[in-house]
C-alpha cells in the first residue's frame, strides 16, 4: 500500500493545522499521517479524513522524530468499537526484547489497568500505568496523547493526564522508524477496531496546557457526532432532544421550518397541499469561545399513495419473517391499505386463498416466496427465502427449578397456554457440565433454518451465557459457555453479570442479536446485546435499549410491522412492565412507551 507522510515545517503551517487553539504551539517539525490508498478511508471523519482501524487494514508509519529524538508527542483521536483488554493502539520494535506498546487497558499487575505504556529493555518491561477507569469510550472519539521528555512518558486521554512515570529506555534507542496503528508488533493482542484521525507526530514534548487546547480545539465535534435520529427519512412523531448538559456541554436547537417542527421538536405534519417537506434541525454550542454547530434533515412526508407505499413496504419487510407454519394465512391488505400479491417462486409448498400448503410431506420445507404491494399505480416487490414448519399445534415453556445452586432447565408443553404438562417427566432437560452449572432463564428460539437455540444465564454473577443447538428439543448439540458481558465504564456495564438473555433474528442484515442485562449500575443499566452470525463468533457488546433507568428481562416480539420490546422498571416507584419499538433492529430501540403501564 503507498502511504505518504507530509512534512510541516515551522509554525504557520502548524498554526494553520492546529486552527482553534488558543495556544502557541512552536515546534521545528510535525508529521502527518495520510495514506493515499482509498480503501483505508472511513467516512466516520469529522473535518478531516478519518481511516479505519480493523483486521484488514494495516497502517505503518515511518518516523524520523521517533527515530532520533529523545522529546517527542503522539496526538490522534480515536473512536472505538471495542475495547477487549489489551486492545493495541500503537506498536513499534525490532523484536521481542526490543518493543514500544500503547494499549487501551490491561492487567500487566494482574489487577485490571487503563491507558498503559510499556517499553521492552531485554528481559526487562517498564510501564506506565492509568487507573482502570481511563480507558478509551466505544462510539464516540477519544483524544489520546503520548509525551516523552528524556525518560519521563506521560499519557493524557480527553485532555487529562492519567499517569506518568520514568523509563529506563527511550523510544529512539529501538533502533527503528517504523510505527504500527493498532496492531501488536509481536503479541497476538486484540486489534483496534474503529476508525481514527488527525495522528501526528510533534517533535517536542507538549505542555498539559497545550494537550487540553488541542482536545478542546475538536470535543464538542466528537459530542455532537454521538448525535443519531433514527428516523429522520420520514419523521411521524415529535422530536426528543438529549437534556442539558451532554458531556458538560450545553446545546440548543433550532429548526429551519418551526411551522413544521419547532425548535422544541414538535411536529406538525404537512398538508397534501404542502407536500413533502425537509427540515433542518440544527444543534448547537459554545465552548471556550468557539462555536460548533451539526446539521440533521428530516424528511416529513404529506399523505401520499407514494408515502402509504413506503410505509407500507417497510412494515411488510418486517412482518415478512424467513420462518412460517403450514396454514399460515397471509395477509391480503397492509396498515396505510396497500393490496399485498404473494407469489410462490419456487419450493414445496402452494397458496390457497393466501393460506399456505405444503406438497411434500417433509418436516421443513424450503421456499422462495415474493409480495408484490400495491399502492393505487404505484407498486413495490420483495423476495425471500422461508423454511415452511408443520403447522402450529401448541406451545413449549422454558423453566428452571432446583435447590438455590443446583438449578437446572425444564420444559413442558401446552395446547392452549393455559394448561401445562412437563415434558422428560419433569426432570432436567438442559444440564451442563461448563460453568458452574447453574440453568437459569432458559430461553428457546428458532434459527433462521427453523432449528432451536436455547439460552440461559449461568448462575447469578457470571457473565457468560449457555447456548445449546437442538433440531428436536431432544438431542442438544455446539454446546457453549459464550462470554458476552464485559466491563465497560462507558456502557455501564460491570461484565459481572449476563441475566436472561434472548434472541431475535433480522433477516435484513442476517445477523442475530443476543440481548440480556447486567443491571449492577445504580439508575443507569441498559439492555445489552452482541451480535452474531454463525454462533461462532461475536462482537463486542452494546446498548439495546437505553432509556435512563435500570432496565432488565427484555423479550422482543415482531407484529404489526415493527419490532416491539417488552421489559421491566427496575425504578422502585414504578417496577411494572413498559415497552418499546423500532422498525428496524440496526437501529436498535429509542422510540419508548413508558408513560404506558401494563402491568402495574
Amino acid at each position: 500500500m503507498k502511504k505518504m507522510i507530509q512534512w510541516l515545517c515551522g509554525f504557520c503551517l502548524l498554526a494553520g493545522l492546529l486552527s482553534g487553539c488558543h495556544t502557541k504551539f512552536i515546534q521545528d517539525q510535525v508529521e502527518i499521517y495520510a495514506p493515499e490508498d482509498p480503501e483505508l478511508f472511513s467516512t466516520a471523519g469529522i473535518d478531516a479524513q478519518g481511516y479505519r482501524l480493523d483486521a484488514q487494514t494495516e497502517h505503518r508509519v515511518q518516523s524520523q522524530i521517533l527515530r532520533s529524538s529523545k522529546s517527542f508527542t503522539i496526538s490522534f483521536w480515536f473512536k472505538p468499537e471495542a475495547n477487549f483488554e489489551w486492545t493495541t493502539l500503537l506498536s513499534m520494535g525490532r523484536d521481542d526484547r526490543h518493543v514500544m506498546q500503547l494499549a487501551t487497558s490491561g492487567n500487566p499487575t494482574g489487577e485490571r489497568c487503563g491507558l498503559n505504556y510499556s517499553i521492552q529493555s531485554g528481559n526487562k518491561a517498564y510501564r506506565v500505568i492509568s487507573e482502570k477507569e481511563a480507558t478509551v469510550e466505544t462510539g464516540i472519539y477519544n483524544h489520546i496523547v503520548l509525551t516523552q521528555e528524556g525518560n519521563t512518558v506521560t499519557l493524557y486521554l480527553n485532555g487529562e493526564e492519567t499517569a506518568s512515570g520514568n523509563v529506563a529506555k527511550q523510544v529512539k534507542q529501538l533502533r527503528t522508524d517504523e510505527l504500527i496503528l493498532g496492531k501488536s508488533l509481536i503479541y497476538n493482542d486484540p486489534q483496534a477496531e474503529g476508525t481514527f484521525q488527525d495522528f501526528q507526530i510533534i517533535n517536542q514534548a507538549w505542555t498539559a496546557e497545550e494537550v487540553q487546547a488541542e482536545f478542546d480545539r475538536f470535543y464538542p465535534k466528537a459530542v455532537l457526532d454521538t448525535f443519531h435520529f433514527s428516523n429522520q427519512d420520514d419523521l411521524t412523531g415529535n422530536l426528543w432532544f438529549a437534556e442539558n448538559p451532554v458531556r458538560d456541554l450545553y446545546f440548543s436547537w433550532s429548526s429551519d421550518k418551526p411551522e413544521i417542527i419547532t425548535d422544541q421538536g414538535k411536529l406538525t405534519k404537512p398538508t397534501a397541499a404542502q407536500g413533502d417537506q425537509e427540515v433542518t434541525i440544527t444543534a448547537k454550542v459554545e465552548h471556550k469561545g468557539q462555536t460548533f454547530t451539526k446539521d440533521f434533515k428530516f424528511a416529513v412526508l404529506a399523505d401520499s399513495p407514494k408515502t402509504r407505499l413506503k410505509r407500507d413496504r417497510i412494515a411488510v419487510n418486517n412482518d415478512f419473517q424467513p420462518l412460517m407454519n403450514e396454514n399460515d394465512v397471509l395477509p391480503a391488505a397492509a396498515e396505510n391499505g396497500s393490496q399485498l400479491e404473494w407469489t410462490v417462486l419456487s419450493g414445496g409448498i402452494e397458496l390457497q386463498e393466501n393460506r399456505i400448503v405444503k406438497t411434500t410431506a417433509s418436516e421443513k420445507v424450503n421456499a422462495r416466496l415474493q409480495v408484490t404491494i400495491r399502492q393505487g399505480e404505484l407498486s413495490e416487490t420483495i423476495e425471500r427465502d422461508v423454511v415452511v414448519l408443520d403447522a402450529f399445534t401448541g406451545y413449549v415453556l422454558s423453566y428452571f427449578n432446583g435447590e438455590l445452586g443446583e438449578e437446572r432447565g425444564k420444559l413442558a408443553y401446552s395446547r392452549d397456554g393455559l394448561h401445562w404438562t412437563d415434558l422428560n417427566q419433569g426432570e432436567a432437560v438442559l444440564t451442563s457440565e461448563l460453568g458452574n452449572g447453574r440453568i437459569r432463564d432458559p430461553f428457546i428460539g428458532r434459527d433462521r433454518d427453523g432449528n432451536f437455540v436455547l439460552l440461559a444465564t449461568e448462575g447469578f454473577d457470571n457473565p457468560d451465557i449457555y447456548l445449546w443447538r437442538s433440531s428436536d428439543l431432544v438431542t442438544f448439540t455446539d454446546h457453549q459457555l459464550v462470554p458476552v458481558s464485559l466491563w465497560d465504564p462507558f456502557l455501564k456495564m460491570s461484565g459481572t453479570r449476563a441475566w436472561a438473555p434472548e434472541m431475535c433474528y433480522d433477516p435484513e442484515q442476517d445477523l442475530y442479536y443476543i440481548y440480556f442485562s447486567d443491571p449492577t449500575e445504580k439508575d443507569e443499566s441498559a439492555l445489552y446485546y452482541v451480535t452474531t452470525r454463525d454462533f461462532e463468533h461475536y462482537s463486542y457488546p452494546g446498548n439495546f435499549f437505553k432509556p435512563g433507568y435500570t432496565v432488565i428481562d427484555g423479550t422482543v416480539l415482531q407484529a404489526q410491522g415493527k419490532y416491539w420490546l417488552f421489559y421491566k422498571d427496575e425504578r422502585k416507584a414504578a417496577q411494572t412492565i413498559y415497552y418499546a419499538s423500532t422498525d428496524a433492529l440496526s437501529k436498535l430501540f429509542g422510540e419508548a412507551y413508558d408513560q404506558e403501564f401494563l402491568f402495574p
